[in-house]
């Protein structure tokens, strides 16, 4: 599948029609058959090999629909790439999905703020991690919970620093920096962490894209309405799908025209950043639509809210939620779960990936062999 925009009516209708007589099809909005003026998205179906046919019949047309036809191209180039890629990049391991485990070094985060402010009960959490089948340890020094308020410099460094070193050091594992500023940044990869996580997509600290293509390490870029403080007073969408795809194509396009490169990024629409119920319900459910920019996809679905409106439970008690959740994400595409219950989640994953959702054992041997 392949969602576009901007499309005027009369382009829709003709993509539609085109895409039915190569047996795939156009969903369209009804403003679309109504003709009038204005614009309208499209979503497109059909496999990678229909939507490259559909790219060069769109080509003889020229005009609008030759330009169309090259953004669809683009899609199909980048489907392929998706569903052919060995896996995530090699500083995180290479395999075709991880698990990431969430550790913050936070007074004031949702779930597990205050538990890890002291380094050596942070490194003891990280162990456990690790030791549950942790691929990737997110360390955060600055609460990106809604109304969060902004945390100094200084103050972030001091927290994150001494446990990014001791992860480094002592356990075999990648450590992520989860930050939006680029001399945090900076200083973690120094002190041996081995992936950013900017969850204002490199619009934060515009000197964080020096940093990424630097280290020439992995970055995952995340799309998040407005700032913590404000991101969840009345979040708007035309098309949440197709706004985020949009946003995305630009800061990948951004990042790599810095230096950064394109198979180090990591996509995250980040669920319950600026976004209701509906909107992350939405994209959770066109996560696969994510695939058509030819990154790998990231979820942090952890115990959030969403969970909690469907399922009326809190925070402590919105596990079975998130397995849920994070199993529906794998089927849909999504490669890196970032979370708070390591084990749990694994081990649902790893079923789940088991039965064939993407097939065989792809996180690696479990080393049991019995019946």
């Amino acid at each position: 599948m392949a969602r576009v925009s901007g499309l005027s009516p009369r382009i829709a209708n003709i993509l539609k029609q085109e895409a039915l007589s190569l047996g795939g099809d156009a969903a369209l909005p009804a403003a679309a058959y109504s003709l009038e003026n204005g614009e309208c998205g499209a979503l497109v179906m059909g496999s990678p090999a229909l939507l490259a046919e559909l790219a060069d019949k769109l080509a003889r047309h020229g005009g609008d629909l030759a330009d169309l036809g090259e953004r669809l191209r683009w899609c199909s180039r980048n489907y392929q790439q998706a569903s052919t890629s060995d896996g995530l990049p090699s500083a995180l391991g290479g395999k075709p999905w991880q698990v990431m485990g969430v550790l913050n070094i936070t007074p004031d985060s949702f779930y597990d703020g205050g538990r890890h402010l002291d380094t050596g009960a942070a490194l003891a959490q990280a162990g456990r991690m690790a030791a549950a089948g942790a691929g990737i340890i997110d360390v955060g020094g600055e609460s990106t919970r809604p109304g969060a308020d902004a945390v100094g410099e200084k103050e972030e460094l001091a927290r994150v620093l001494p446990v990014v070193e001791r992860i480094a050091s002592e356990l075999d594992v990648p450590v992520s920096i989860d930050t939006s500023k680029a001399k945090v940044a900076r200083e973690a990869l120094q002190a041996g962490a081995a992936m950013i996580n900017d969850v204002t997509a490199l619009t934060g600290d515009r000197k964080m894209v020096s940093v990424a293509a630097d280290y020439g390490c992995p970055l995952c870029l995340m799309h998040m309405r407005g700032t913590p403080r404000n991101m969840q007073r009345r979040p708007r969408y035309r098309d949440v799908v197709s706004e985020l795809i949009e946003f995305f194509h630009q800061r990948v396009e951004w990042a790599a025209a810095r230096g950064v490169a394109r198979g180090n990024i990591i996509i995250d629409p980040g669920i319950g950043f600026g976004k209701g119920l509906e909107h992350n319900l939405t994209l959770l459910n066109h996560l696969d639509s994510f695939l058509s920019l030819g990154r790998p996809l990231l979820v942090g679905v952890s115990r959030k809210s969403f969970i909690g409106m469907i399922a009326g439970k809190q925070a402590g008690d919105r596990l079975p939620g998130t397995i849920a959740a994070n199993v529906f994400a794998l089927e849909r595409g999504a490669r890196i779960f970032r979370v708070h219950d390591v084990a749990e989640n694994r081990q649902a994953l790893e079923v789940a990936a088991g039965i064939g959702f993407i097939g065989g054992d792809a996180a690696g041997d479990t080393g049991d062999k019995g019946a």
